[in-house]
């Protein structure tokens, strides 16, 4: 079950929300509670004209999704394509920021994208529920956003471009790209 909607708050300026609700039970609708209960949410904001400069557009978007939500006892029933995650490239078990500005003046284009996400990855051999590939099996036990493997991805991407043909939208980009996943050191033993 979902709830797609998009409220105008000014002439250019958008507030926009999703909510994903699929295998809900009454404890711990959206905290805590057992992991019979899997839900997302996406809350953004979008708009043109920033600080009233012609074409310069943004995008600010938070992300979550409880663990297991996009997962099915079956694999092949889950939520994906190719063994892809359809629901979000993250998967599940997770939150995320994200920051888009784009500006535009005659033929010359320049974006910057930031996002930072948080979530929790499998350790080999187990399921914490960020891979919507394994099988969900029911449980008992408490879950929460993170659980897992703590890791921090941080993203960041800038392009220019010029137009070359507008008839094709044949352009000429460049751009660079930072990308970085941190997780804590494991601990080692040191023996003397």
């Amino acid at each position: 079950m979902g709830f797609t909607g998009k409220y105008k708050i000014f002439d250019k300026t958008a507030l926009y929300a999703q909510v994903l609700l699929d295998r809900v039970s009454g404890s711990g609708f959206f905290s805590g509670g057992n992991n019979s209960n899997t839900n997302g949410v996406q809350i953004g904001i979008r708009g043109a004209d920033l600080f009233k400069v012609n074409s310069f557009n943004y995008l600010f978007e938070f992300n979550t999704v409880k663990p297991y939500t996009y997962q099915s006892a079956q694999p092949i029933t889950s939520y994906t394509n190719f063994n892809e995650p359809l629901g979000d490239p993250l998967g599940a078990n997770f939150r995320e920021f994200i920051g888009i500005l784009n500006y535009t003046t005659g033929p010359f284009d320049f974006m910057g994208q930031i996002n930072y996400a948080k979530y929790g990855a499998d350790p080999a051999g187990m399921n914490f529920g960020k891979d919507v590939n394994q099988p969900y099996v029911p449980s008992t036990t408490p879950t929460s956003v993170g659980q897992g493997i703590a890791t921090d991805l941080y993203y960041a991407e800038g392009t220019i471009s010029v137009l070359i043909n507008p008839k094709y939208n044949l352009r000429f980009e460049v751009g660079g790209v930072f990308r970085a996943e941190k997780q804590p050191q494991p601990m080692t033993k040191l023996y003397g």
